[in-house]
């Protein structure tokens, strides 16, 4: 909940000392304009009223506001707020909106609100894009956005060189590739390309770099072979100090393709690149004005060189002049 819910809440102590409900703690009653839906002593009469409340949940997201629509939602943010406000009030008895570590919280956090606004108001009010600016980037940046060369194979990966020559030799002599897999999947003996359990055997759809160093033989001559063909040999390849062999079958093969600007995921890519640089471009031109306004100034001779590693490491032990 926006106010309420979270403690850590607190922290904006001294921002919002000026607020009635943190004044009125020690102070004057509140809530004396409107329904009084709540009230508890505390150095006085607070309270608060119906009001105050529609209005804080009217500031809630929609998907919270969803919760308090009816009244049994309503009264739980009502209790909700008088807790709060009582523990609000416990903090200030504390003097916690003097407490130098919380200031100094606030102070950071206010500064990153006052930063956020001044940037929303001076570069993102400025960041106006055309459907020809998105155009203009697809044009200049095609090549990012090609589906490369595809191929599609029935393969069987195993790490055992002579299980995998006899599953082969089975192949060779008339046995479905796919009924093979099935049954190898089924005692889970496939690994790698292929193992998939939901479809033994099927690789879907994978380009020249589909997967790690070491497979290029598997590679080569999957994408050089013929579809509808299966490969002649089983292939042994090597990576990261294990060692597999693969048999397979050459399934489909499909071109590259240069995906149109009209696509959605090129256009969102797309929409989503332009913004960020054009952004980046605002701001740093924005920086740069201030910078030249200011006449900032940089002196960095004046910042200390590096101490040695070994010297950082080992304060203690570093002898001074006088020994």
């Amino acid at each position: 909940m926006k106010k309420y819910v979270y403690i850590p809440f607190i922290l904006l102590l001294p921002i919002l000392a000026t607020l009635p409900f943190l004044s009125s703690c020690g102070d004057k009653a509140i809530g004396a304009d409107g329904t009084v839906i709540a009230e508890f002593e505390w150095n006085g009469k607070q309270r608060i009223t119906l009001e105050e409340m529609m209005q804080e949940i009217s500031e809630l997201p929609q998907y919270k506001q969803r919760q308090y629509q009816d009244k049994e939602g309503l009264e739980e943010y009502m209790i909700l707020m008088a807790e709060s406000r009582l523990i609000l009030c416990l903090a200030k008895d504390q003097k916690l909106n003097e407490d130098q570590e919380i200031l100094k919280k606030v102070q950071d956090y206010l500064h990153d609100l006052m930063i956020g606004r001044i940037t929303a108001q001076e570069v993102d009010t400025k960041l106006i894009l055309s459907e020809d600016d998105y155009l203009a980037y697809y044009d200049a940046n095609k090549e990012d956005y090609v589906r490369p060369e595809q191929i599609r194979l029935t393969c069987i990966t195993l790490m055992d060189k002579e299980r995998a020559d006899a599953v082969f030799a089975e192949i060779k002599a008339g046995k479905d590739i796919v009924v093979a897999a099935q049954e190898l999947s089924d005692r889970g003996e496939l690994v790698g390309p292929g193992a998939n359990p939901a479809s033994p055997g099927d690789t879907d759809y994978i380009s020249k770099n589909s997967y790690p160093p070491g497979t290029e033989p598997f590679m080569d001559a999957a994408f050089s072979a013929e579809v509808d063909s299966l490969h002649a040999s089983v292939i042994e390849v090597e990576v990261q100090g294990e060692k597999y062999y693969m048999m397979f079958r050459k399934d489909e093969a499909r071109a590259a393709y240069q995906k149109p600007f009209s696509e959605e995921d090129v256009r969102k890519n797309v929409i989503k690149k332009v913004e960020r640089e054009r952004r980046d471009a605002l701001m740093k031109a924005w920086v740069s004005q201030l910078r030249e306004r200011a006449e900032v100034k940089t002196f960095i001779d004046r910042i200390p060189e590096d101490k040695p590693a070994e010297e950082a490491e080992n304060p203690a032990e570093q002898t001074s002049p006088e020994e």
